[in-house]
Protein backbone atom coordinates (compact mmCIF):
# COMPACT_ATOMS: atom_id res chain seq x y z
CA UNK A 1 0.00 0.00 0.00
CA UNK A 2 1.04 3.84 -0.65
CA UNK A 3 0.26 6.60 1.86
CA UNK A 4 -2.40 9.21 -0.34
CA UNK A 5 -3.91 12.45 0.62
CA UNK A 6 -7.65 13.69 0.58
CA UNK A 7 -5.92 16.29 -1.72
CA UNK A 8 -4.64 13.71 -4.36
CA UNK A 9 -8.13 11.68 -3.70
CA UNK A 10 -9.72 15.15 -4.89
CA UNK A 11 -8.75 15.27 -8.04
CA UNK A 12 -11.20 11.40 -8.94
CA UNK A 13 -14.64 11.68 -9.35
CA UNK A 14 -15.13 8.02 -9.15
CA UNK A 15 -12.28 6.06 -6.78
CA UNK A 16 -9.93 3.95 -8.74
CA UNK A 17 -7.94 1.66 -5.53
CA UNK A 18 -9.08 0.94 -2.17
CA UNK A 19 -8.33 3.11 0.99
CA UNK A 20 -7.59 2.17 4.29
CA UNK A 21 -6.84 3.52 7.24
CA UNK A 22 -3.58 3.05 9.38
CA UNK A 23 -4.69 -0.36 10.83
CA UNK A 24 -5.26 -1.61 7.27
CA UNK A 25 -9.16 -1.77 7.75
CA UNK A 26 -10.85 -0.76 4.14
CA UNK A 27 -12.37 2.99 4.81
CA UNK A 28 -13.08 3.17 0.62
CA UNK A 29 -13.84 0.59 -1.76
CA UNK A 30 -12.90 1.22 -5.48
CA UNK A 31 -15.80 2.28 -7.59
CA UNK A 32 -17.12 5.15 -4.86
CA UNK A 33 -17.95 8.52 -6.09
CA UNK A 34 -16.05 10.63 -4.64
CA UNK A 35 -17.87 13.70 -3.12
CA UNK A 36 -16.84 16.51 -0.26
CA UNK A 37 -18.82 13.92 2.06
CA UNK A 38 -16.50 11.06 1.00
CA UNK A 39 -13.48 13.15 1.27
CA UNK A 40 -14.77 14.76 4.44
CA UNK A 41 -14.86 11.66 5.88
CA UNK A 42 -11.03 10.52 5.85
CA UNK A 43 -10.63 13.97 7.94
CA UNK A 44 -10.50 11.51 10.96
CA UNK A 45 -7.82 9.71 9.48
CA UNK A 46 -3.89 10.98 10.45
CA UNK A 47 -2.91 8.82 7.70
CA UNK A 48 -4.47 6.96 4.56
CA UNK A 49 -3.40 4.35 2.09
CA UNK A 50 -4.49 3.15 -0.80
CA UNK A 51 -3.51 -0.26 -2.98
CA UNK A 52 -0.80 0.10 -5.57
CA UNK A 53 0.35 -1.99 -8.96
CA UNK A 54 2.58 -1.20 -11.63
CA UNK A 55 0.13 0.04 -14.21
CA UNK A 56 -1.74 2.22 -11.84
CA UNK A 57 -0.97 5.21 -13.53
CA UNK A 58 -1.99 4.36 -16.62
CA UNK A 59 -5.21 2.75 -15.38
CA UNK A 60 -6.72 5.33 -13.03
CA UNK A 61 -6.62 7.99 -15.66
CA UNK A 62 -9.88 7.16 -16.72
CA UNK A 63 -11.53 8.38 -13.60
CA UNK A 64 -10.38 11.70 -13.22
CA UNK A 65 -11.89 14.72 -15.23
CA UNK A 66 -13.55 12.86 -17.78
CA UNK A 67 -15.58 11.03 -15.53
CA UNK A 68 -18.88 12.17 -14.99
CA UNK A 69 -20.79 13.72 -12.98
CA UNK A 70 -23.00 11.46 -11.06
CA UNK A 71 -19.95 8.54 -11.01
CA UNK A 72 -21.23 7.31 -13.98
CA UNK A 73 -21.27 3.55 -13.46
CA UNK A 74 -20.82 3.57 -9.87
CA UNK A 75 -23.40 0.61 -9.22
CA UNK A 76 -21.76 -1.37 -11.83
CA UNK A 77 -18.63 -1.07 -9.87
CA UNK A 78 -19.80 -2.06 -6.49
CA UNK A 79 -20.23 -5.37 -4.88
CA UNK A 80 -23.38 -6.14 -3.79
CA UNK A 81 -22.96 -7.04 0.16
CA UNK A 82 -26.02 -9.60 0.88
CA UNK A 83 -25.31 -10.15 4.98
CA UNK A 84 -23.30 -6.98 6.53
CA UNK A 85 -22.13 -7.08 10.37
CA UNK A 86 -22.57 -4.85 12.80
CA UNK A 87 -19.40 -2.76 12.02
CA UNK A 88 -19.71 -3.36 8.35
CA UNK A 89 -23.46 -1.59 6.99
CA UNK A 90 -24.17 -0.16 4.10
CA UNK A 91 -26.70 2.13 3.34
CA UNK A 92 -27.69 0.61 0.10
CA UNK A 93 -28.13 -2.51 1.72
CA UNK A 94 -28.99 -2.16 4.99
CA UNK A 95 -31.82 -4.74 6.47
CA UNK A 96 -34.55 -2.44 7.55
CA UNK A 97 -37.42 -5.69 7.93
CA UNK A 98 -36.65 -6.03 11.77
CA UNK A 99 -37.18 -2.54 12.35
CA UNK A 100 -40.47 -1.63 13.18
CA UNK A 101 -40.82 2.08 13.10
CA UNK A 102 -43.87 4.81 12.81
CA UNK A 103 -43.71 6.05 9.18
CA UNK A 104 -45.11 9.52 8.30
CA UNK A 105 -47.93 8.87 5.77
CA UNK A 106 -48.02 12.32 4.22
CA UNK A 107 -44.25 12.62 3.91
CA UNK A 108 -42.39 13.53 0.48
CA UNK A 109 -39.92 10.97 1.58
CA UNK A 110 -41.14 7.52 0.58
CA UNK A 111 -41.72 4.57 3.53
CA UNK A 112 -38.70 2.99 2.65
CA UNK A 113 -36.57 5.39 2.49
CA UNK A 114 -37.90 6.88 5.81
CA UNK A 115 -37.13 3.68 7.64
CA UNK A 116 -33.50 3.81 6.26
CA UNK A 117 -32.68 6.70 7.12
CA UNK A 118 -33.50 5.74 10.71
CA UNK A 119 -32.35 2.32 10.58
CA UNK A 120 -28.87 3.54 9.18
CA UNK A 121 -28.66 6.34 11.73
CA UNK A 122 -29.76 3.96 14.71
CA UNK A 123 -27.02 1.29 13.91
CA UNK A 124 -24.55 4.00 13.37
CA UNK A 125 -25.29 5.38 17.16
CA UNK A 126 -24.75 1.71 18.05
CA UNK A 127 -21.30 1.75 16.34
CA UNK A 128 -20.10 5.39 18.09
CA UNK A 129 -22.02 3.58 21.72
CA UNK A 130 -19.44 -0.17 21.09
CA UNK A 131 -16.33 1.58 19.55
CA UNK A 132 -16.11 5.43 19.66
CA UNK A 133 -17.39 8.45 17.49
CA UNK A 134 -14.02 8.31 15.29
CA UNK A 135 -15.04 4.35 14.11
CA UNK A 136 -18.62 6.11 13.30
CA UNK A 137 -18.00 9.42 12.23
CA UNK A 138 -17.26 8.05 8.17
CA UNK A 139 -21.02 6.57 8.37
CA UNK A 140 -22.21 9.96 9.94
CA UNK A 141 -20.80 12.27 7.20
CA UNK A 142 -22.28 9.51 4.84
CA UNK A 143 -25.57 9.80 6.38
CA UNK A 144 -25.46 13.97 5.63
CA UNK A 145 -24.36 13.30 2.05
CA UNK A 146 -27.72 10.57 1.68
CA UNK A 147 -29.81 13.39 2.92
CA UNK A 148 -28.24 16.13 0.52
CA UNK A 149 -29.09 13.69 -2.46
CA UNK A 150 -32.05 12.03 -1.66
CA UNK A 151 -33.83 14.66 0.13
CA UNK A 152 -33.04 18.08 -0.28
CA UNK A 153 -34.21 17.53 -4.17
CA UNK A 154 -37.92 16.68 -3.11
CA UNK A 155 -37.24 21.11 -1.70
CA UNK A 156 -39.32 21.93 -4.54
CA UNK A 157 -42.44 19.58 -4.31
CA UNK A 158 -42.71 20.21 -0.75
CA UNK A 159 -45.20 22.92 0.98
CA UNK A 160 -45.98 21.16 4.67
CA UNK A 161 -43.62 20.22 7.09
CA UNK A 162 -45.75 17.50 7.44
CA UNK A 163 -44.84 16.12 4.14
CA UNK A 164 -41.03 16.06 5.63
CA UNK A 165 -41.07 15.24 9.38
CA UNK A 166 -39.54 11.86 10.71
CA UNK A 167 -41.73 10.34 13.08
CA UNK A 168 -40.68 7.55 15.99
CA UNK A 169 -37.49 7.70 18.53
CA UNK A 170 -36.67 11.46 19.36
CA UNK A 171 -32.95 10.16 19.67
CA UNK A 172 -32.70 8.76 15.82
CA UNK A 173 -35.30 11.37 14.08
CA UNK A 174 -34.33 14.91 15.91
CA UNK A 175 -30.55 15.01 14.03
CA UNK A 176 -32.16 13.64 11.06
CA UNK A 177 -34.99 16.13 11.23
CA UNK A 178 -33.04 19.20 12.12
CA UNK A 179 -30.30 17.88 8.98
CA UNK A 180 -33.22 18.51 6.88
CA UNK A 181 -34.83 21.61 7.66
CA UNK A 182 -31.11 23.32 8.18
CA UNK A 183 -30.53 22.09 4.16
CA UNK A 184 -33.37 23.67 3.18
CA UNK A 185 -33.60 26.92 5.06
CA UNK A 186 -30.06 26.94 3.49
CA UNK A 187 -31.26 26.12 -0.04
CA UNK A 188 -33.85 28.84 0.18
CA UNK A 189 -31.26 31.28 0.96
CA UNK A 190 -29.22 30.33 -2.05
CA UNK A 191 -25.93 29.43 0.38
CA UNK A 192 -23.60 27.58 -1.82
CA UNK A 193 -23.26 23.69 -2.44
CA UNK A 194 -20.69 23.36 0.46
CA UNK A 195 -22.24 25.63 2.81
CA UNK A 196 -25.56 23.77 2.31
CA UNK A 197 -23.30 20.43 2.39
CA UNK A 198 -21.63 21.71 5.96
CA UNK A 199 -24.71 22.75 7.73
CA UNK A 200 -26.59 19.04 6.83
CA UNK A 201 -23.45 17.34 8.73
CA UNK A 202 -23.65 20.10 10.99
CA UNK A 203 -27.08 19.41 11.61
CA UNK A 204 -26.49 15.61 12.25
CA UNK A 205 -23.81 16.31 14.61
CA UNK A 206 -24.85 19.29 16.50
CA UNK A 207 -26.09 17.02 19.52
CA UNK A 208 -23.11 14.70 19.60
CA UNK A 209 -22.14 15.90 23.17
CA UNK A 210 -24.59 14.21 24.37
CA UNK A 211 -23.93 11.13 24.10
CA UNK A 212 -21.45 11.26 26.67
CA UNK A 213 -23.51 12.32 29.35
CA UNK A 214 -26.04 9.56 30.59
CA UNK A 215 -29.64 9.61 29.13
CA UNK A 216 -29.56 12.62 27.83
CA UNK A 217 -31.62 11.71 25.63
CA UNK A 218 -34.22 10.98 27.62
CA UNK A 219 -34.53 14.20 29.05
CA UNK A 220 -37.34 16.26 29.39
CA UNK A 221 -38.17 19.62 31.16
CA UNK A 222 -38.92 18.11 34.25
CA UNK A 223 -35.16 17.97 34.89
CA UNK A 224 -34.21 18.90 38.33
CA UNK A 225 -31.79 22.05 38.20
CA UNK A 226 -28.65 19.86 38.70
CA UNK A 227 -29.84 17.53 35.63
CA UNK A 228 -30.40 20.72 33.49
CA UNK A 229 -26.92 22.18 34.33
CA UNK A 230 -25.33 19.26 33.47
CA UNK A 231 -27.05 18.44 29.46
CA UNK A 232 -25.75 22.07 29.18
CA UNK A 233 -22.60 21.09 28.86
CA UNK A 234 -23.00 18.90 26.12
CA UNK A 235 -22.61 22.31 23.78
CA UNK A 236 -18.79 22.18 24.79
CA UNK A 237 -18.53 18.35 25.10
CA UNK A 238 -19.80 18.58 21.20
CA UNK A 239 -17.70 21.59 20.26
CA UNK A 240 -14.40 19.37 21.86
CA UNK A 241 -15.38 16.23 19.97
CA UNK A 242 -15.57 17.90 16.98
CA UNK A 243 -12.57 19.85 17.66
CA UNK A 244 -9.71 17.97 18.72
CA UNK A 245 -11.08 14.33 18.25
CA UNK A 246 -12.54 14.33 14.52
CA UNK A 247 -10.66 17.64 13.76
CA UNK A 248 -14.00 18.96 11.58
CA UNK A 249 -13.95 22.58 10.05
CA UNK A 250 -14.46 25.40 12.46
CA UNK A 251 -17.92 26.02 11.27
CA UNK A 252 -19.55 22.67 11.43
CA UNK A 253 -17.46 22.91 15.23
CA UNK A 254 -19.17 25.97 15.95
CA UNK A 255 -22.59 24.70 15.46
CA UNK A 256 -22.55 22.17 18.29
CA UNK A 257 -21.14 24.89 20.40
CA UNK A 258 -23.76 27.90 19.65
CA UNK A 259 -26.83 26.26 18.64
CA UNK A 260 -28.34 27.23 22.30
CA UNK A 261 -27.38 30.74 22.41
CA UNK A 262 -30.02 33.37 21.66
CA UNK A 263 -30.36 36.20 19.63
CA UNK A 264 -30.63 38.82 22.42
CA UNK A 265 -27.64 36.95 24.70
CA UNK A 266 -29.67 34.90 26.80
CA UNK A 267 -29.03 31.81 25.54
CA UNK A 268 -25.73 29.21 26.41
CA UNK A 269 -22.78 28.52 26.86
CA UNK A 270 -21.22 31.48 26.62
CA UNK A 271 -24.03 34.46 26.15
CA UNK A 272 -23.00 35.26 22.64
CA UNK A 273 -25.88 37.61 20.39
CA UNK A 274 -26.61 38.59 17.00
CA UNK A 275 -23.87 38.61 14.70
CA UNK A 276 -21.66 37.03 17.27
CA UNK A 277 -23.72 33.90 16.53
CA UNK A 278 -22.27 31.90 13.30
CA UNK A 279 -24.88 31.81 10.57
CA UNK A 280 -24.89 27.95 10.63
CA UNK A 281 -25.42 27.85 14.32
CA UNK A 282 -28.38 30.37 14.08
CA UNK A 283 -29.97 28.25 11.39
CA UNK A 284 -29.21 25.05 13.44
CA UNK A 285 -30.98 27.06 16.37
CA UNK A 286 -33.95 27.46 14.50
CA UNK A 287 -34.46 23.72 13.34
CA UNK A 288 -33.37 22.47 16.37
CA UNK A 289 -36.30 24.23 18.78
CA UNK A 290 -39.14 23.83 16.19
CA UNK A 291 -38.04 19.92 16.36
CA UNK A 292 -37.77 19.98 20.10
CA UNK A 293 -41.03 21.73 20.42
CA UNK A 294 -42.29 19.02 17.95
CA UNK A 295 -41.87 16.07 20.33
CA UNK A 296 -43.17 18.17 23.10
CA UNK A 297 -39.15 18.40 24.59
CA UNK A 298 -40.14 21.99 26.47
CA UNK A 299 -42.49 22.05 28.51
CA UNK A 300 -45.56 22.90 25.69
CA UNK A 301 -47.75 21.04 24.43
CA UNK A 302 -48.59 21.14 20.70
CA UNK A 303 -50.00 19.12 18.01
CA UNK A 304 -49.80 20.08 14.75
CA UNK A 305 -47.19 22.52 12.80
CA UNK A 306 -49.25 25.22 13.27
CA UNK A 307 -48.98 25.27 16.81
CA UNK A 308 -45.11 25.16 16.49
CA UNK A 309 -44.89 27.93 14.12
CA UNK A 310 -47.65 30.26 16.35
CA UNK A 311 -45.34 29.49 19.40
CA UNK A 312 -42.04 30.36 17.51
CA UNK A 313 -43.28 33.09 16.47
CA UNK A 314 -44.40 34.29 19.74
CA UNK A 315 -40.39 33.81 20.96
CA UNK A 316 -39.45 35.57 17.74
CA UNK A 317 -36.19 37.43 17.49
CA UNK A 318 -35.59 37.37 21.54
CA UNK A 319 -34.51 33.70 20.19
CA UNK A 320 -33.56 33.48 16.68
CA UNK A 321 -32.25 35.74 13.64
CA UNK A 322 -35.12 37.82 12.16
CA UNK A 323 -33.90 36.77 8.74
CA UNK A 324 -33.72 33.01 9.27
CA UNK A 325 -36.79 32.46 11.43
CA UNK A 326 -39.11 34.10 8.72
CA UNK A 327 -37.87 32.76 5.95
CA UNK A 328 -38.43 29.85 7.78
CA UNK A 329 -41.91 29.79 8.66
CA UNK A 330 -42.78 31.61 5.09
CA UNK A 331 -40.77 28.44 3.83
CA UNK A 332 -44.47 25.96 4.77
CA UNK A 333 -47.78 26.50 4.93
CA UNK A 334 -49.32 28.03 8.01
CA UNK A 335 -52.52 26.31 7.76
CA UNK A 336 -50.63 22.79 8.52
CA UNK A 337 -53.09 21.73 10.77
CA UNK A 338 -52.67 17.95 10.21
CA UNK A 339 -52.12 16.30 14.20
CA UNK A 340 -48.72 15.16 14.65
CA UNK A 341 -50.20 11.93 15.85
CA UNK A 342 -52.35 11.82 12.82
CA UNK A 343 -49.66 11.58 10.73
CA UNK A 344 -48.27 8.25 11.89
CA UNK A 345 -48.66 4.48 10.51
CA UNK A 346 -46.48 1.68 11.35
CA UNK A 347 -44.01 -0.38 9.36
CA UNK A 348 -45.18 -3.70 8.48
Amino acid sequence: MKETSRQELSKYKILPFNIYNEAGELILKAGDALSIGKILQLKVYDKIFRDTSPVEDDAVEEYKQDAPEDGGTEAELKTVIATLSDEDFDYDNINISDYKTPINKYSTIDDTEQIKLKAYLMKTIDLLNKKSIKEAFPKLANLSEIITKNVIPKFQEVTHYSELRLLGDYEICHPINVAIMAGMIAKKMDFEKDFISDIILAGILHDIGKYRIPDAFQSTNSLTGVDSEKLKTHTVIGYNILKNELKLPKNICNVALQHHEHNDGTGYPHGISSDWISVESQIINVCNCYDNFAFNKTGYVVKNNRDVLRLMLSIGTKRFSAEILYTFIHMFSYNDTMSFSDMAVYSA
